[in-house]
């Protein structure tokens, strides 16, 4: 169609008006994208973690060094200076606090919203522990005898606490970004240029450039750009990104080729047909995301759970705290304790990271081994499987072909010599074969 428009029809349209252009938000510019986005956000929960540690560690051997025999300066120690004790530990818990603001910030509201999360546990446990310290901090302050407040502080309940559950963040967030980086290294396999033949003329363009409808040249020993028909040439293609098969198919006039695929021995002119996001490998990359981002079964339960989780915990912790003062006879500082343990030991619960830590790091380690996992839900199912049944000979290879026997038919001496001339002949070749007979040589 002589009135269809095309990419280079734009850009040459634009460029007329004085302006510049590309293309956005191709699966390659969007990758990128997302992946500095993702790197960003690691780099400041890593600064985070960091910075929580340097005051959680300090705060944790002044507050428990002295119950494990390690001595602190008389200046800070619980029995000569109490108040500068609990000082000093309410210094180191407000960075940590500051850097794991987070919790507090998503968690509270959250709560109101009556849409508790793992987050709305970390912030009532770790603000309860809190302000109970803070009082008895005041209390050391304005009592004639303050020792005996010295041990209902938990700054370091609210600092270790806050710090462990970030480095599961942490951790979670980097299994993300080595997925990402796992679909990227689907996207190199597509080049960045390639040679367009227009009008008779060999031209290198940006593959980004090229239309549907556009010729281009193949070159042995590269990859192929774009989804298209072979239009003149013949070569051996090897296709084992798609197909897993590791033996390269012949390709000639009139067969398909796709993005990415990899052209052995033989130059291929080739008519495209699809290019960017609607190419087979585009789809594959768009397949990996989506089941990165998509939740099988479990994730889901592992939410529904959360969701009850997180106010049944609150209502056992008053129900404990409650009973002890209205029932046990407890003290309210002793009442407080129980509610706030509750609290903490239920905190770290793996439920809300284990599970979707779990799954992207299987999806992203099937992608690194070329396993491409489509369906969540079928990733869990396979857990039941108790045989797989493979209906294509030679696939499950090592991807490589490799000569196993040299048979003598002829008047050589040996098999030597006749592996000898064969790598001599092959010697110019790119073909796996000869590749295979090469090696072979060279072994003997």
């Amino acid at each position: 169609n002589d009135n269809l428009v095309t990419v280079n029809n734009l850009h040459d349209a634009i460029e007329k008006l004085g302006f510049t252009s590309k293309l956005f938000e191709n699966p390659e510019e969007l990758f990128e994208k997302r992946k500095k986005e993702a790197s960003d956000e690691l780099r400041q929960k890593q600064y985070e973690f960091y910075g929580m540690a340097a005051f959680t560690i300090p705060l944790f051997i002044i507050s428990m060094g002295e119950m494990i025999g390690i001595p602190l300066p008389s200046i800070i120690s619980s029995g000569e200076n109490p108040l500068n004790f609990a000082l000093v530990q309410l210094i180191f818990v407000l960075p940590v606090m500051w850097f794991g603001r987070t919790f507090y910030l998503n968690g509270i509201p959250a709560l109101f919203r009556k849409n508790p999360n793992m987050d709305s546990l970390i912030a009532i446990g770790t603000g309860a522990a809190f302000i109970y310290s803070f009082w008895n901090t005041v209390l050391i302050i304005s009592m004639a005898d303050p020792h005996p407040f010295v041990t209902d502080l938990y700054y370091e309940s609210t600092g270790v606490l806050i710090t462990l559950v970030s480095l599961g963040k942490y951790f979670e967030l980097r299994s993300k970004q080595k997925m990402s980086n796992a679909i990227g290294e689907l996207l190199l396999l597509r080049p960045d240029k390639v040679i367009k033949i227009e009008s008779g003329e060999h031209k290198k363009v940006l593959v980004s450039e090229v239309a549907a409808g556009d010729i281009l040249l193949i070159k042995p020993g590269e990859r192929v750009a774009v989804d298209g028909v072979v239009v003149e040439g013949e070569s051996m293609v090897d296709e084992s990104m798609l197909t897993g098969e590791s033996v390269p198919v012949l390709k000639k006039s009139g067969q398909k080729v796709y993005t990415g695929t990899f052209n052995t021995n033989g130059a291929l002119i080739v008519k495209t047909e699809d290019t960017g996001q609607f190419t087979m490998l585009a789809k594959i990359v768009e397949l990996v995301q989506q089941a990165q981002g998509a939740k099988p079964p479990i994730a889901n339960l592992a939410d529904k759970i959360s969701y009850y989780f997180v106010p049944v915990v609150i209502i056992i912790a008053l129900i404990a705290g409650l009973s002890w003062y209205f029932l046990g006879g407890a003290t309210f500082a002793v009442s407080l304790k129980f509610f706030i343990a509750v609290l903490v030991i239920a905190c770290p619960c793996a439920m809300g990271l284990a599970t979707p830590t779990s799954i992207m790091v299987g999806t992203m380690k099937g992608a690194q081994l070329g396993v491409l996992v489509r369906n969540v839900e079928a990733l869990q199912r396979a857990e039941k499987l108790d045989v797989i049944c493979f209906d294509k000979t030679g696939t499950l290879t090592e991807g490589r072909l490799q000569v196993t026997d040299v048979i003598n038919i002829t008047e050589a001496e040996n098999t030597n010599e006749i592996l000898r001339y064969a790598a001599v002949l092959e010697s110019s070749s790119e073909h796996p074969l000869a590749s295979a007979i090469i090696k072979k040589a060279e072994e003997e």
